[in-house]
C-alpha cells in the first residue's frame, strides 16, 4: 500500500518536474522568436536561428523521455 502511493507521489513529482522543464523551454523558444523576428544583424539571425533549432530538439528529447518515463 505504502509503494503505491511512494510511486505515485514520484511520478506525480517528475510529471510536475517535466511540465516546469517544458514551460522553461517554450518561453526560451518565444524569447528566441521574439528575437529572430525583430533583428536585422545577419549574425545575431543566425544565432536565433540555432538556438531556436538547439531549443527544438531539446523540447523534442524531453517529451520522448516523458513519453518512455509515463508509457
Amino acid at each position: 500500500m505504502f509503494q503505491k502511493r511512494r510511486e505515485a507521489k514520484a511520478r506525480k513529482a517528475e510529471l510536475k518536474r517535466v511540465n516546469t522543464e517544458l514551460g522553461e523551454i517554450r518561453q526560451n523558444l518565444n524569447n528566441a522568436w521574439q528575437i529572430f523576428n525583430s533583428t536585422t544583424d545577419p549574425a545575431l539571425t543566425e544565432a536565433c536561428i540555432y538556438e531556436i533549432n538547439a531549443l527544438r530538439a531539446k523540447y523534442d528529447h524531453v517529451i520522448k523521455g516523458a513519453r518512455s518515463y509515463f508509457l
